[in-house]
């Protein structure tokens, strides 16, 4: 298997591509590349190069690019995230392990019980990060898209093109609808929701669905539940 590298489509001239900044650290000095190797990368819009190193330099790497695919998504279904942010690095493993399970958006937002009050741009910025890198570890070729809602209303109001949003709760319905193919998947704080924001999407026709007996940490269930997902609608 190829390891599998980032590049904007900023980088891209023509048949040329350039490696620069953290991913060449990686390329340099971790896999030793060197001239006339090949190296795949994408954009992260489903587009991955196959590209021959024609120059190494110290602040970049210069490649031909071969062979140009565009590659479809596995995913019959479009899948998405919605979390109320958690505390230190747990939000990194919840974005790590989604991104590999083959979410397309995060929509982090804030509801009553979050720890964390507000989402300023050096954090999301650390949520990509993490968001890119798992997407190289997986080779996947979509990079994860977030969408950052000040509070419950706001996240609902961008909810309209979803044809089925379910969200975690242990009084829910055990059984995930098979009617979706555009799914929100909705996970609240540590001390859950209220009960007038859990009848607020309730109001909005939100499925509450349980995943088991044994109350979950937030990024479990966010785990859980889009494993869960996944093999109702086969895509794992």
């Amino acid at each position: 298997m190829h390891n599998l590298f980032y590049t904007t489509a900023e980088q891209i001239k023509g048949d040329r591509i350039i490696i620069a900044k953290k991913e060449l650290h990686h390329v340099k000095n971790v896999l030793r590349i060197k001239k006339d190797d090949i190296v795949f990368l994408t954009d992260g819009a489903g587009n991955r190069y196959q590209t021959e190193v024609i120059n190494l330099e110290k602040d970049k790497l210069t490649g031909r690019i071969l062979v140009k695919e565009y590659i479809k998504k596995a995913n019959q279904i479009n899948l998405e995230l919605a979390f109320v942010p958690l505390k230190g690095s747990r939000n990194e493993m919840l974005i790590e392990k989604c991104t590999e399970l083959g979410v397309s958006r995060f929509r982090p937002f804030i509801s009553k019980h979050a720890v964390i009050k507000q989402l300023n741009k050096k954090r999301i910025e650390r949520f990509q990060r993490v968001a890119l890198s798992a997407m190289l570890q997986s080779k996947q070729y979509y990079l994860p898209e977030f969408m950052v809602f000040e509070n419950i209303d706001a996240l609902l109001r961008n909810c309209i093109s979803f044809d089925l949003i379910m969200l975690a709760d242990q009084q829910g319905e055990s059984k995930i609808p098979d009617c979706g193919s555009n799914i929100l998947f909705i996970v609240g704080p540590e001390g859950g929701f209220d009960k007038l924001e859990l009848q607020l999407f309730i109001n909005e026709g939100v499925k509450l669905i349980s995943l088991g007996a044994n109350r979950l940490r937030s990024e479990t269930a966010a785990i859980t539940g889009l494993v869960k997902i996944s093999m109702k609608y086969g895509v794992m």
